[in-house]
């Protein structure tokens, strides 16, 4: 078997796939541009970091949210996104899709570590937790009055 021979560097930039990548590209940030004029217009600034355009395709304009509150609070605006995307050209636009997609949590390495901290702050503070955990005590009703007590026992004989 025959080896290719390796591809010259204007063969690579020259191609359709390099072309169509570098247009879609260019297409995505005037999307993500026009997403955040529409938002600034809307005043709907602070979600703009939990936000994005995925794709404009069959006349619908399909945008990414971090979480399912914030994809109702752009489909509480649908008509108005929609008129501003129809109005700066991108295309006949008349539906509006929100896809929840949740971001990432935080690196495992750090959420280990944050407890263990207030582990270490609550056993510097037994005669605060204490002193708290009876004020809470007589604000309650049984039978969770009795178990807050019991508590607070709990950690004084420790």
């Amino acid at each position: 078997m025959a080896r290719k021979r390796p591809r010259d560097i204007q063969q690579l930039f020259g191609g359709q796939r390099l072309q169509r990548f570098t247009d879609f590209t260019e297409q995505y940030q005037r999307w993500q541009q026009q997403l955040q004029q529409c938002f600034d217009a809307l005043q709907l600034s602070p979600l703009l970091a939990h936000c994005k355009v995925v794709s404009v395709r069959a006349h619908t304009l399909v945008l990414e949210a971090s979480s399912a509150a914030l994809a109702n609070r752009i489909k509480l605006q649908q008509s108005r996104i929609i008129t501003h995307f129809q109005s700066e050209s991108t295309g006949h636009i008349s539906r509006l899709e929100v896809q929840v997609r949740p971001q990432m949590r935080t690196p495992l390495a750090q959420s280990m570590a944050k407890p263990t901290q207030a582990v270490q702050k609550t056993g510097n503070n037994d005669d605060e937790t204490v002193a708290k955990l009876r004020q809470q005590a007589e604000l309650c009703e049984e039978p969770l009055r009795s178990q807050l007590l019991a508590l607070a026992e709990k950690y004084e004989k420790n």
